[in-house]
C-alpha cells in the first residue's frame, strides 16, 4: 500500500454514551442499557434474514459473500493454500437525508468533539 493514512478522530463507546446521557438527561446506566439493547436488537433481527429500517436514518442487513481460495503467507511459503467460508458482513445504508446532513471535513462541525 502507497502513501500514508490520517488518522481520523474516533469517539468511543464509553464517549457516545456519555453524550447521549448528557443530551437526554438520561442517566448513564440507562443511556448503556438503551445503547445495549437498540444494538443487540438490530444484530439479533439481522441474524434472522432482517433487513432494519429506522426511518429517517437508514437500514441495516446482511451482505453475504461466497467463500473464495487464498493465499496464507506469501513470503513464507508461496505454496500455501486455505479457504475462507461463506460469510456475511454487517452493511449499513443511510438515507439521503442524513447523507445530507454530513459535511465534508474542514466544512463543518463534523469531527469535532464539543459539549453542546
Amino acid at each position: 500500500m502507497s502513501g500514508t493514512r490520517t488518522e481520523e478522530p474516533k469517539v468511543s463507546k464509553r464517549e457516545f454514551v456519555q453524550r447521549v446521557s448528557q443530551r437526554t438527561g438520561l442517566s448513564l446506566r440507562v443511556t448503556q442499557l438503551a445503547y445495549d439493547a437498540i444494538f443487540d436488537e438490530i444484530l439479533d433481527l439481522v441474524n434472522a434474514g432482517n433487513r432494519v429500517t429506522l426511518t429517517g436514518f437508514g437500514r441495516f442487513y446482511a451482505q453475504s459473500h461466497k467463500g473464495h481460495d487464498v493465499v496464507l503467507n506469501i513470503r513464507d511459503d508461496p505454496q500455501a493454500r486455505g479457504r475462507v467460508d461463506d460469510y456475511a458482513v454487517l452493511k449499513f445504508s443511510a438515507t439521503r437525508e442524513v447523507n445530507k446532513r454530513i459535511t465534508a471535513r474542514g466544512e463543518g462541525e463534523r469531527g469535532q468533539r464539543s459539549n453542546e
